[in-house]
């Protein structure tokens, strides 16, 4: 990501499209389940909120820890690449558990239908 601010946009719309998705489906889709889908909107709100609040990283040291500036420098964005990894492994697997979770809540005659098509 070039910035946190695009960072948190991303994130505001990834989430905001599942729980759309979600809501549309439990009112559109026959024999799908309100209750599931009002959890999972509750999930995917969690989800957000957890994800927004672990945007922000400090890197605890100084340029005086090391050598030269060329070595600050290189740990500074070593440490970040890391800290933005997990943040987006952890993000896309909880995403991941919710779509499993929103496709078992449809009915199978529907799934067997978007399969075929």
């Amino acid at each position: 990501m070039a910035s946190k601010r695009k960072l948190k946009k991303q994130i505001h719309y990834a989430c905001g499209d599942m729980a759309a998705e979600t809501i549309l489906a439990s009112h559109f889709i026959e024999g799908f389940d309100r209750k599931i889908a009002e959890g999972l909107v509750s999930q995917i709100a969690q989800l957000q909120i957890d994800t927004l609040s672990r945007c922000s990283f400090n890197f605890d040291r100084t340029p005086r820890d090391f050598k030269n500036k060329a070595e600050y420098n290189r740990a500074r964005r070593a440490y970040f690449k890391a800290a933005f990894k997990q943040l987006r492994n952890d993000f896309t697997t909880r995403a991941q558990e919710i779509v499993h979770a929103m496709n078992q809540a449809l009915p199978q005659s529907v799934r067997d239908q978007l399969k075929n098509s």
